[in-house]
């Protein structure tokens, strides 16, 4: 057991048994509190001992640590001095609950001078803290890991001090290093216990394994005959393609480096360095080359790359980890499996996807350590990449003339080596499941981009049925290519303006290739991502001029901010939230954040004196919240007008109609605002209750389902009956099939995948809009998404547009 806490050293005793106020309080206590953790034997013991320590020295009436269960989310009192001792273990709150739960949702100290009365306050009657009124609170953290909070109370009102607050922040980080030690130490424990559970369970498995030995061998002489092979992933850039397999295997692997540890890390430093450098030089030729190829090309996908390897953070952790005695090599592997863990955790796709980023600059940063060679990669004849997954850099040091597919075993559909590949025009295809298990090096290999469908070895008639459906399609698209610069306008004159939803200036190219009239929404939130650090509002002009001068006086919407629901950038901080499409997300984290909010609103009111800028407000679920967004919007123009700036003081202003209440609340809202945009991504998520991504319940997410049109007629009618105009800015917008819906149901203007511009232009081109709108009236009288979709399907036919049906699904 620890010994007390009470140091000895010479000096007068003071009150309470501490030092006399001649000695310098932080430096003792800071002794205090190495001394009681350099005799720590108990985890608890040796917390409470701390917490009496730092009541003692800094005079207050209590100290308390509370440590984070971060699977429940939820804080548990685990020592105190002031309060009452028997709630040690029995008080507990989530992390959304009292003064201290705020401490870990803001990742940052608390000072509250009168407690009791914050809205926050959370009491307790079975410790008695309504007697203490000043509160400070901060988290005790371990690698940006929340592990706990140290509370400071006083009876008297009053506030921490800067050196005080210095103090308990170190005392903070020594208390995170001994909470981590604990749990390492149980998670040890655990894992031996773990491990003999699994030894045993492998030494059943392997009896039972030897009784049916023959027959998986007769199994196994069976699938080698037959090698026509069926597989199925994500589409993620159209077309048809037929090669032989090349399976792309990586120069270097991270699986394959061992546990090297080094006594020289002066050593593995300059060897990092060099080959930091090296993978810096090869970014910058990277980029040129591909610059030479395709001048149109997003540049802005290599600087990502650039500023990844150049963070200070990520180079500061490899650096740290050489000095813990662990080799280059070792020392990068774990760095990089950390970033990789935290963005696997992350339920957007786009930024999940940006995990293949990560380990593309750290195999290049490995290769070069390494010393092994990089380069052109030949393909023999036509062939069909088959891949792990494939990084930006395997996928430019190809030749893209003799690629006619690209198949990935990972990988996502807003993938850097995704968005290249649809810039080559390469079918490709992701997420298939069983992929290197399935195709052997020389297979032939047939590619449907389309439906994400792969053929292995096919049958003749398979191929032949291709070849026809590959000549269909490129007929399609040279019918489409005709029709690029004209408008979209029903046999009977309604015209529908179509746009394009861009995240990435590299869009801009695919949205002028195809004709869109303009940009619908601007994700401004995606090129936040690439940023070290919150962008400052000269570089979100220089951004969003990009943008506005490429587009050449077409209109151009732009959407502030809708960061949140696991969408948040390196350097915004914040705790990991039970549900984030319910939290702190969007338009909330902008109202809060007044001050960054402003920031982008002036840089969006500039830009619109360059063309025509149309300013777009996320996920508003209130008159409120809309408001508070234009009186923002307003104190910005006063801002640049006293500050002698050009801006748009009359720009155009919109909101999304994205979540359930703004839909009932549609002919309110559209007198405070210009128009409106429908998200139906995230409107049908939250009608129907499904999350899209979760496969169990995927394919209860349905466009069609009456609500959901019934929710979009509510709104529409809501902006018409004002004299408002109205669009659309969801997925919904891009299926030819829903383009009738739309289209009968009055909609101003769709915007969508550039890909998709020409497909719905097509739609409407042939159809009448009074024929639209004699639809939509029966659809709204359905009860059941089968009879929609019949209805529609047998309308389709009527009208003689089925096969453009057939070309897009």
């Amino acid at each position: 057991m620890a010994r007390s806490a009470e140091p000895k050293a010479n000096g007068e005793r003071g009150p309470r048994g501490g030092r006399s106020r001649t000695a310098r309080p932080s430096l003792t206590l800071l002794e205090d509190v190495s001394a009681i953790i350099s005799r720590s034997e108990d985890l608890r013991e040796t917390l409470e001992q701390i917490t009496q320590a730092v009541a003692e020295r800094v005079e207050a009436e209590v100290c308390s640590l509370y440590i984070l269960d971060r699977k429940e989310q939820q804080l548990t009192l685990w020592a105190t001095t002031g309060l009452d001792r028997a709630a040690v273990g029995k008080v507990r709150m989530g992390v959304e609950e009292g003064l201290t739960g705020l401490v870990i949702q803001r990742m940052a100290p608390v000072t509250v001078v009168d407690a009791p009365a914050h809205p926050r306050y959370k009491y307790f009657p079975e410790i008695g803290e309504e007697r203490y009124h000043s509160f400070f609170g901060i988290p005790v953290v371990q690698r940006d890991n929340a592990l706990g909070v140290l509370v400071v109370q006083t009876l008297r009102r009053r506030r921490v001090s800067p050196a005080q607050a210095r103090l308990l922040k170190a005392i903070a980080a020594q208390i995170a290093v001994i909470i981590a030690q604990g749990r390492l130490l149980e998670d040890l424990r655990t894992k031996e216990e773990e491990r003999e559970q699994y030894r045993k369970r492998m030494l059943q498995a392997l009896k039972r394994l030897r009784a049916y030995e023959d027959d998986d061998g007769e199994d196994e002489e069976e699938e080698s005959r037959e090698r026509h092979l069926r597989l199925s992933g994500l589409p993620a850039s159209p077309g048809f393609g037929r090669g032989r397999a090349h399976i792309l295997l990586p120069p270097v692997d991270f699986e394959a480096i061992e546990e090297l540890s080094s006594e020289a890390p002066d050593e593995e430093l300059v060897r990092y360095r060099r080959a930091l450098k090296r993978s810096l030089e090869e970014v910058a030729q990277l980029k040129r080359r591909l610059f030479d190829r395709m001048p149109d090309l997003d540049q802005s996908i290599f600087d990502a790359h650039r500023m990844m390897l150049e963070d200070r953070g990520f180079k500061e952790r490899v650096e740290r980890e050489i000095g813990n005695g662990f080799a280059a090599e070792t020392a990068l592997k774990h760095i990089v499996d950390e970033y990789v863990r935290a963005f696997a955790d992350i339920s957007d796709p786009y930024l999940r996807d940006r995990v293949v980023d990560i380990k593309d600059i750290g195999q290049r940063l490995l290769r070069n350590l390494l010393e092994v060679e990089g380069g052109r990669r030949a393909l023999d004849g036509d062939a069909v990449l088959m891949a792990k997954e494939i990084t930006l850099s395997d996928l430019s040091e190809i030749e893209p003339g003799r690629l006619k597919g690209i198949v990935l075993a990972t990988g996502g559909v807003t993938s850097h080596a995704s968005i290249l590949a649809k810039s080559f025009e390469i079918p490709t295809i992701v997420g298939v499941e069983r992929l290197l298990e399935s195709v052997t090096e020389g297979d032939e290999v047939l590619v449907d981009g389309n439906a994400g469908v792969i053929y292995v070895n096919p049958r003749t008639e398979v191929v032949r049925e291709y070849e026809r459906i590959d000549r269909e399609y490129r007929a399609f698209n040279r019918e489409l290519e005709g029709i690029r610069n004209l408008p979209a306008e029903t046999r009977d004159g309604r015209r529908v303006a179509l746009y394009a939803n861009i995240g990435l200036i590299g869009d801009l190219a695919l949205a002028l290739r195809h004709g869109a009239e303009g940009v619908g929404l601007f994700r401004t939130e995606m090129p936040f991502f690439t940023y070290r650090e919150l962008p400052s509002e000269e570089e979100q002009v220089q951004l969003y001029s990009r943008v506005i001068v490429a587009m050449e006086g077409r209109p151009v919407t732009i959407r502030t901010l809708d960061l949140g629901a696991d969408k948040y950038p390196p350097y915004i901080r914040l705790p990991r939230e039970d549900n984030p499409f319910l939290g702190w997300r969007s338009i909330r984290i902008s109202l809060e954040r007044a001050d960054l909010f402003k920031q982008q609103l002036r840089a969006i009111l500039r830009v619109a004196a360059l063309g025509r800028v149309r300013i777009l407000f996320p996920m508003i679920s209130s008159v409120e919240e809309i408001r508070r967004a234009k009186e923002l919007l307003e104190e910005s123009k006063a801002e640049l007008t006293a500050e002698g700036r050009e801006f748009d003081p009359s720009i155009k202003v919109g909101i999304m109609i994205e979540v359930p209440s703004a839909v009932w609340l549609a002919t309110q809202l559209i007198r405070e605002v210009d128009f409106f945009s429908i998200g139906t991504n995230d409107l049908i998520q939250y009608l129907l209750a499904v999350d899209r991504n979760n496969r169990k319940v995927a394919a209860l997410y349905e466009p069609l389902h009456p609500a959901v049109l019934a929710a979009i007629h509510e709104t529409v009618q809501a902006a018409k009956g004002a004299g408002k105009w109205v669009g659309m800015c969801g997925e919904m917008a891009s299926d030819p099939l829903c383009t009738l819906m739309l289209l009968g149901m009055g909609l101003d203007d769709l915007s969508m995948g550039p890909f998709f511009v020409p497909i719905v232009k097509r739609v409407i081109q042939s159809v009448t809009y009074a024929a639209a709108r004699s639809m939509v009236r029966d659809v709204l009288t359905m009860d059941q998404v089968k009879d929609v979709k019949g209805f529609l399907f047998d309308d389709v036919k009527r009208l003689g547009i089925i096969d453009i049906l057939d070309m897009y699904h």
